[in-house]
């Protein structure tokens, strides 16, 4: 997996959840208005995007842990070593 695919996917699922709104990679998700709920289902979206299955233990610690959207590019590509 390529980080500038990773990242330009989740730029593209966040964009489409704030209305075309941008943003950076290091603004705060909650800064942004995402609430938990909306970034669980960031984090499904993007994995079905691009193939991926996490452990439930491996979600549970990005939704406590993932405080932008580089947190959530990294989670990815990790995820993707598997």
């Amino acid at each position: 997996m390529r980080r500038a695919a990773v990242r330009a996917a989740v730029h593209r699922f966040i964009k489409r959840l704030l209305e075309n709104r941008e943003f950076n990679d290091r603004t705060s998700l909650a800064e942004l208005g995402l609430e938990k709920a909306d970034i669980e289902d960031l984090i499904f979206h993007l994995e079905d995007e691009f193939g991926l299955t996490a452990f439930t233990a491996e979600e549970d610690h990005m939704l406590k842990t993932a405080k932008t959207a580089n947190d959530l590019s990294r989670f990815l590509i990790e995820i993707g070593r598997h």
